[in-house]
């Protein structure tokens, strides 16, 4: 396509919109009004997607408590009527998630801490998910209630 002929269809263009400006405006106005709807649409939608992801419970242990007293609160935990699934997220798979999230997987930015030198070392956790957030709060005090939880976190 020629330069000429270009310039022809943008003058053309420019002109039939000066001359049809209610029409034009409507249009503009149309447009934007569908992208302002699709856009609350989809932070609606994003939203409750992420309070249904963030509706869970993280459990954390004392210092010092022991594998099995560990895999007994997690049996107690699962046998719980208002429990999904219970997840067991020992202290390296904690620093390895720390690090990919934080340090987006750069082993470089985490070099001054070796294998052994773990920060997290006592965040050994279980994920608690539940199958109805109504009956979170009953579930956070019975947990707590437990030997060797230190600390229940869960969602407001």
């Amino acid at each position: 396509m020629r330069v000429s002929t270009m310039t022809y269809i943008l003058k053309q263009g420019f002109k039939n919109i000066w001359r049809n400006i209610r029409f034009s405006l409507a249009s503009i106005a149309t447009m934007a009004a569908c992208i302002f709807l699709f856009g609350i649409f989809l932070s609606l939608v994003m939203n409750f997607r992420y309070m249904v992801h963030s509706a869970e419970e993280g459990v954390y242990f004392d210092e010092g408590v022991k594998q099995e007293q560990i895999d007994d609160i997690g049996s107690k935990i699962k046998k719980m009527s208002e429990v999904e699934r219970a997840e067991y997220v020992s202290a390296d798979q904690a620093w390895e998630a720390f690090r990919d999230e934080y340090l987006g997987g750069d082993d470089t930015l985490a070099e001054g801490f070796r294998d052994q030198d773990n920060p997290l070392a006592n965040s050994a956790s279980y994920q608690v998910y539940l199958k109805n957030v109504e009956s979170q709060d009953k579930v956070v005090k019975e947990i707590e209630k437990m030997d060797g939880v230190r600390q229940v976190s869960q969602s407001q």
